[in-house]
């Protein structure tokens, strides 16, 4: 991978001076602030980065499967988040427990490739769209729950969550008007609540 670094004052001269020496090549460019107060502006060819995910994330998967493919999805908008999509007909293998082994490949794949890479990557992988479906399992789960403690004013559990999926369930209602969410227990046994803000309770 043909990583090039400049280090000065004037990081906009130097990202500059680096897309010149890459003679218009699409970049990955990043920046990084040094002790002296001096800044390192790193470069590489955004094709190379790609192609190293699809590659790494190709070996990771056929672990599994190794009849596997991938294909990777960089997003238009920020260039460092790249989907990655598993293709197998082991679909039940690479998810595991509420997402949890496709978690495990998430986790390795950004090590190394952000490792490699020089600059921390954002990858997300994904089979059968397994991610949205979750997601859309979250959201109607959510509705449907809220919908009963409006009728009710009692508050209710979501059990069997994973800690990320009740980290998305509390910023989904971190600015509901009058609900809130809270997680109990320990362990294997932490469950999330939904329930009514006692604050409002305690103004009526």
């Amino acid at each position: 991978m043909d990583r090039r670094v400049l280090t000065g004052e004037d990081p906009d001269r130097l990202e500059a001076e680096l897309r010149e020496q890459f003679s218009g090549l699409d970049l990955l460019v990043w920046r990084v602030e040094e002790e002296d107060g001096r800044t390192s502006v790193n470069a590489v060819p955004a094709h190379q980065v790609y192609e190293f995910i699809e590659n790494t994330a190709l070996k990771v998967s056929q672990i599994i499967d190794r009849y596997a493919g991938v294909r990777v999805k960089p997003d238009r908008n920020e260039r460092t988040r790249v989907l990655v999509i598993i293709r197998s007909r082991e679909v039940g293998a690479y998810i595991g427990w509420h997402g949890q082994t496709l978690d495990a490949i998430e986790l390795v794949l950004n090590a190394l490739v952000t490792q490699n890479v020089g600059c921390r990557m954002d990858l997300t992988v994904d089979i059968d769209q397994y991610r949205k479906k979750r997601q859309s399992f979250l959201d109607a789960l959510i509705r449907r729950t809220v919908r009963e403690i409006e009728q009710d004013h009692t508050e209710r559990p979501l059990r069997g969550l994973l800690p990320k999926e009740r980290r998305y369930v509390h910023t989904a209602l971190s600015d509901h008007p009058y609900l809130t969410t809270e997680s109990r227990g320990r362990g294997t046994r932490r469950t999330l609540y939904i329930l009514p803000r006692k604050d409002l309770d305690n103004k009526e």
